[in-house]
Parts: C-alpha cells; sequence; structure tokens
C-alpha cells in the first residue's frame, strides 16, 4: 500500500511539474532588479536591467528614472539629463514619487550643466510640490540638496538676495548684508556648508 501511495506522489508531481506554464518576467522585474542593483552600487550593472526594461516598455517612467540616477552616479551628466528630461516628458502624473524624483535628478543635472535658471525652475517647482523631498533609492539625497542647489544656482547668476533666501529656508535665523562682499562671501561659505554638512 505505501509502495502505490508511494507511486502514484511521484507520479503526481511530476505530472504537475510537466505543466507548469513557463514564467516570463515582466518590465517591472527587470526595473526592480535595476534598482536592486544600484542599492549595491553596480550602476552598470543597473542601467542593463533599466534598459531591457525599457526595451520591453518604452512608456515604463521608472526606468527612465532609474537610468538617470545611474548615469549622476557615473558622473555622466549629459546621458542622466537625457534620461531624466525623457522620463518627464512621458509622465502623466506630475504628483507622483517616480515625477519628484525625475524632477529632482534633472534640476541637480541641470546645475551641473550651469543652466542654472533651468535648475532654479525644476528646484522651485520640486520645492514648491514637495517641500520634504526623499529619494526612496538614496536617503542622503533629499530637499537639503534642492534648497543648496537652489541657492547656488541664484549665486551663480548673481541674485544674492534670493540665493540668501534659500539658505533661509533651511536656517531662518543666517542673515547677512548680501550688498557686501563679505556678505557674499558668508553665504557662499554658508551653502557650502550645508552641503557638505
Amino acid at each position: 500500500m505505501k509502495k502505490q501511495t508511494l507511486i502514484l506522489t511521484l507520479f503526481l508531481l511530476i505530472t504537475l511539474t510537466a505543466c507548469r506554464e513557463k514564467i516570463e518576467p515582466e518590465t517591472d522585474d527587470f526595473v526592480e532588479y535595476g534598482w536592486t542593483l544600484y542599492a549595491d552600487r553596480d550602476f552598470r550593472g543597473a542601467l542593463d536591467q533599466f534598459d531591457t526594461g525599457m526595451a520591453m516598455d518604452s512608456l515604463y517612467i521608472d526606468g527612465y528614472n532609474g537610468s538617470g540616477w545611474c548615469y549622476v552616479e557615473l558622473n555622466a551628466p549629459d546621458s542622466a539629463f537625457g534620461y531624466f528630461h525623457s522620463g518627464l516628458e512621458f509622465i502623466t502624473d506630475d504628483s507622483s514619487r517616480v515625477y519628484f524624483e525625475l524632477l529632482a535628478g534633472r534640476a541637480l543635472t541641470y546645475h551641473v550643466l550651469e543652466q542654472y535658471q533651468l535648475a532654479i525652475d525644476d528646484g522651485e517647482r520640486l520645492y514648491e510640490n514637495n517641500p520634504v523631498f526623499e529619494f526612496r533609492h538614496n536617503w542622503r539625497i533629499n530637499y537639503v540638496d534642492i534648497i543648496v542647489m537652489v541657492a547656488a544656482s541664484y549665486y551663480a547668476e548673481g541674485d544674492f538676495l534670493s540665493a540668501l533666501t534659500w539658505v533661509q529656508y533651511y536656517d531662518e535665523d543666517f542673515s547677512v548684508d548680501v550688498s557686501t562682499n563679505k556678505g557674499r562671501s558668508d553665504l557662499i561659505e554658508k551653502i557650502e556648508l550645508i552641503q557638505n554638512g
């Protein structure tokens, strides 16, 4: 009896496994694995996963987001900008987490590319709509980086009063006379201190 039960059980297992349908990975499987590799700092491997996901679905916005941030980490701002900009062109929900991450990435990239007014525009839009922004894949990137970037962009544009206003979003007690060289020097030192803090 036991032998017949064992044979029947083996027959059922073989039959069930033979009938199992092959599972193909979906776009989000590749993109999520890309974020896992990003967290492990394997940016090239992550890019491969994001690219595979986007090849399967060219409108999968988080793939653009991931590729952009990988290129930020690889110090390739032109490539990063391309992905952030494309992702923002495709996005339809301007209150989603991915939208804010794309906007933050593009703003920071504009700043690196010395397109300060565009960096200011994106940074102000982000801060206005999400004043406590945090990048979910890197806890070191948050609203403070946006404040610093906008302040530094205004400083680079020669709008020292606006730069001071943005620094005061972070430290409301900080005050200098931006009409003087000393005040401007203290202001840029404060921006750098916040950035490095």
